[in-house]
C-alpha cells in the first residue's frame, strides 16, 4: 500500500493494511507503557483507556505478521530503534521472532449470547465454547504465520504433544496434528453457532461448548511444535475489545483469567466505558485488582513527565516523513512557534496604547503606582514583551486595588513590580491580550502536544488538520510552513467539532455536553477576572473526596436519587477522556477529586492549557449545571 498524501489520517491500526507501513509509523515510545517487568509473557495484564489511546496498535505490534516483517526489515533505518526495543524485551533476535502472539477481538457476536432464553450456565458454556474454538483457530494461524508458512495448507506441520489440554484431546482423540485440531475447533464453533440459532438449550451435558478457557493450555511451553521445533520461547494471548462483551461476560472472563495459572501471558485490552460508575469514580482501578499488571494509558502518560511528548514527536516525524507529496522530516519544523516575528509586531504595537491608557486611568486618583508605570515605560525588549509587560501591570494594579495595601497612599517600588511578575502572571497577560485583540494563542508544537490530552488519536486528528494545510501550502507556495494565525484557526475549528461529537460519543451524551459546557463557561468566568486571581487561568473543577464517596454510596444515592445521574454523567465523561480525574489532591486542608477539562475542549472557551488551575464546587452546583446549565454572572473580556 502506498502511503497517502496525509499519513496523519491513518489513525487506527486497523486502517493501516501494510505491516511494514504499520511498523514504520509505530512510535517506539509506546513500549514505555510496558516498563521492564520480567513477567510480561507469563501473567495476565489489563490495558485500559479511553477510545483512541493506542490499545489495538500496541497489541498488533506483537502479532506474527508484525514480528516477521520487523525481523525481515531490521536493517531499515526507520525500524532500527523499534527492533532494538523489541530485542531488549526478548521478543525478537537475530534468528527471528521469539514470541507467539495470538490476537483475538471480543467484538464478534458474543453479546448476543446474553439475549438467549437460556439459563446462565448454558450461556456460560456457549461463551467459553466460542472463545475456545476461536482461540485455537487463531493459535494455529499465528503459529504458521510466525514460520512464514501457509494457513491452512501447512496445518499438518503442526504437532500437539500429549501435554495438550485434556478437554481438547477428549473432544478429538486423534488431535495430534494441526489438521485434527483445526477440525475440532471448526466443528465446535459451528456447533455452538447452530445451538444459538436453534434457540434450544437442550441438556447442559449435551450442549456444545466448554466450562472454562482450556484452550489457553494449548499455548503452554512445548505443547505445540512446528516441524518438530517449539513455536516460540514466549507466548502471548492478545484479547482486544473486551468492552464489547456484556457486563456479566466481561466479569466472568476477567475472573477466569485471573484464576488461571497457565504460565501464558494474557493481555486484555478494553475501553473505560466497560467499567461501572463506581469503578470510573475510582479512575478505573477497582475491578482488576486480582491482576498484578494493569496499565491505565492516560494516567501513565500524565505521570511520566516528557515521555508522552517524546512519543508524539516521534510519531509526528514518522508520519510527516512518510508523506508522498511534500518533503519534510518533521512536523514541528512546519509550524510557526513564536509571535516575535516582524509580521506580528504591528499587532502587538497596537495593543500598547490601549492598555497603557487603561493603566493611566486606573492610577489617576493615586500616586501608588507612579513608579511602576515609569518602570514599565522604560522597560527594554521587543514589542511583544512590552505589550505583555503593560498587561501584567494592569493585572497587578487591579490586585493591589483589591488588597488592604491600597489604603496606604505611598508609591510601590519597581522592585515590588519585579518580584510580583512571575511566569504565571505573564502567561495570564499573554492569554488576556490574545483574547482581547484576537491574537493567535493556540499554535506551535508544544500547544499542539498539550491539546492531545494524553490521547494519540486526538493528536493525530489535530496534526492531520495542520499537516493537510502544510501540504497545500507546499504545493502553492513551495514553502511547507503554517503560520500561527492559521494554526489557531484550525485548532479552534477542531475544538468546535469535538464539542459537537460529545452527545453521540459518550453515554448520557446530552447531559455530559451540558455539564462540560457549564464547566467551560464557569472556568472562563473565573479565568478572565480583571485581577487574574488564578493565573494563568482555571481549566477544571474539584469535588471533595467526601462527596465523591457519597456518589459511590448506595445509601446516599437512595436518599438523593438525583445524584445518581450526576455520578453516571461524571463517570461517562471520565471514561471518554473528556474530564481528566485526579484523586486525593490536598488543598486548603482538605482532599479533592480534581476534574480537568480535556485540553481540546478548553479552546472553545479561550482557556489556557496549563494544569493546576481549578475551583472547588459542591455537588449541588454540578447537578444544577448538568440539568439547567451555568450562566456567567457578568460578561468579562
Amino acid at each position: 500500500m502506498r502511503e497517502p498524501r496525509n499519513p496523519f489520517r491513518l489513525r487506527a491500526a486497523e486502517a493501516i493494511e501494510n505491516d511494514v507501513t504499520f511498523l514504520k509509523l509505530f512510535g517506539p515510545g509506546m513500549l514505555d507503557l510496558l516498563g521492564d517487568d520480567p513477567h510480561l509473557w507469563d501473567k495476565p495484564q489489563l490495558i485500559r483507556s479511553a477510545p483512541g489511546a493506542g490499545k489495538t496498535t500496541l497489541l498488533r505490534l506483537f502479532t506474527p505478521a508484525a514480528l516477521v516483517n520487523l525481523h525481515a526489515f531490521k536493517a531499515n533505518e526507520d525500524l532500527k530503534e523499534l527492533y532494538q526495543r523489541m530485542a531488549t524485551l526478548g521478543v525478537i533476535n537475530e534468528s527471528g521472532p521469539q514470541l507467539l502472539g495470538v490476537f483475538l477481538s471480543c467484538a464478534r457476536n458474543y453479546r448476543i449470547l446474553d439475549d438467549l432464553d437460556f439459563e446462565p450456565a448454558r450461556k456460560q458454556r456457549l461463551l467459553f465454547g466460542l472463545l475456545n474454538a476461536r482461540i485455537v483457530l487463531a493459535t494455529l494461524r499465528a503459529s504458521l504465520q510466525l514460520r512464514s508458512l501457509r494457513y491452512p495448507e501447512d496445518l499438518s506441520r503442526i504437532k500437539v504433544s500429549a501435554d495438550g489440554p485434556t478437554e481438547i484431546r477428549a473432544g478429538e482423540p486423534g488431535a495430534t496434528s494441526g489438521v485434527e485440531l483445526h477440525h475440532w475447533a471448526t466443528a465446535l464453533e459451528e456447533n455452538v453457532c447452530d445451538a444459538i440459532d436453534s434457540f434450544d438449550g437442550g441438556d447442559l451435558a449435551s450442549l456444545p461448548g466448554s466450562d472454562t478457557l482450556h484452550s489457553i493450555g494449548l499455548m503452554r511451553p512445548g505443547v505445540l511444535t512446528v516441524d518438530g521445533r517449539p513455536v516460540a520461547s514466549h507466548r502471548l494471548l492478545l484479547l482486544d475489545d473486551v468492552h464489547h462483551l456484556t457486563h456479566g461476560q466481561r466479569s466472568l472472563l476477567l475472573k477466569t483469567v485471573a484464576d488461571m495459572r497457565t504460565g501464558v501471558g494474557i493481555w486484555l485490552a478494553e475501553r473505560f466505558e466497560a467499567l461501572s460508575t463506581d469503578e470510573m469514580l475510582e479512575t478505573g482501578v477497582t475491578e482488576g485488582r486480582d491482576y498484578d499488571g494493569e496499565i491505565l494509558i492516560e494516567r501513565f502518560w500524565r505521570e511520566s513527565g516528557n515521555k508522552f511528548i517524546n512519543l508524539l514527536n516521534s510519531v509526528a516525524d514518522r508520519r510527516a516523513s512518510a508523506a508522498l507529496t511534500v518533503e519534510v522530516t518533521s512536523l514541528d519544523s512546519c509550524l510557526q512557534a513564536s509571535l516575535d516575528g516582524t509580521e506580528w509586531q504591528g499587532k502587538y504595537e497596537a495593543t500598547i496604547p490601549v492598555v497603557r491608557d487603561r493603566v493611566t486611568k486606573l492610577s489617576r486618583q493615586s500616586t501608588l503606582f507612579h513608579d511602576w508605570i515609569e518602570a514599565q515605560e522604560r522597560q527594554p525588549g521587543g514589542t511583544r514583551d512590552r505589550a505583555i509587560g503593560w498587561r501584567v501591570l494592569e493585572i497587578l494594579i487591579y490586585r493591589e486595588m483589591r488588597s488592604q495595601q491600597a489604603s496606604f497612599d505611598f508609591p510601590l517600588s519597581p522592585a515590588d513590580l519585579k518580584e510580583k511578575t512571575d511566569s504565571s502572571i505573564r502567561a495570564a497577560a499573554e492569554l488576556f491580550l490574545a483574547q482581547e485583540f484576537r491574537l493567535p494563542y493556540y499554535f506551535g508544537p508544544k500547544k499542539l502536544a498539550n491539546l492531545a490530552s494524553w490521547n494519540i488519536e486526538q493528536f493525530m486528528r489535530l496534526a492531520g488538520d495542520e499537516f493537510e494545510e502544510v501540504v497545500a501550502s507546499s504545493l502553492i507556495s513551495k514553502t511547507p510552513t503554517l503560520n500561527a494565525g492559521r494554526q489557531d484557526a484550525l485548532l479552534r475549528e477542531a475544538s468546535e467539532s469535538f464539542w459537537t461529537e460529545i452527545p453521540r460519543r459518550a453515554r448520557y451524551g446530552e447531559r455530559v455536553h451540558q455539564l462540560l459546557s457549564s464547566i467551560g463557561r464557569f472556568c472562563r468566568q473565573r479565568t478572565y477576572e480583571e485581577n487574574a486571581p488564578y493565573d494563568p487561568g482555571v481549566t477544571g473543577i474539584a469535588i471533595s473526596m467526601k462527596e465523591r464517596e457519597q456518589l459511590q454510596s448506595k445509601e446516599f444515592l437512595k436518599k438523593n436519587p438525583e445524584y445518581g445521574l450526576l455520578a453516571d454523567v461524571l463517570a461517562a465523561a471520565i471514561a471518554n477522556n473528556l474530564l481528566e480525574a485526579q484523586l486525593d489532591r490536598r488543598v486548603k486542608g482538605n482532599t479533592w477529586m480534581v476534574l480537568n477539562l480535556n485540553r481540546l475542549l478548553c479552546v472553545s472557551y479561550d482557556l489556557p492549557l496549563q494544569y493546576g488551575g481549578f475551583k472547588e464546587r459542591p455537588l449541588r452546583d454540578l447537578y444544577v449545571w448538568m440539568t439547567a446549565g451555568y450562566e456567567p454572572k457578568k460578561s468579562l473580556l
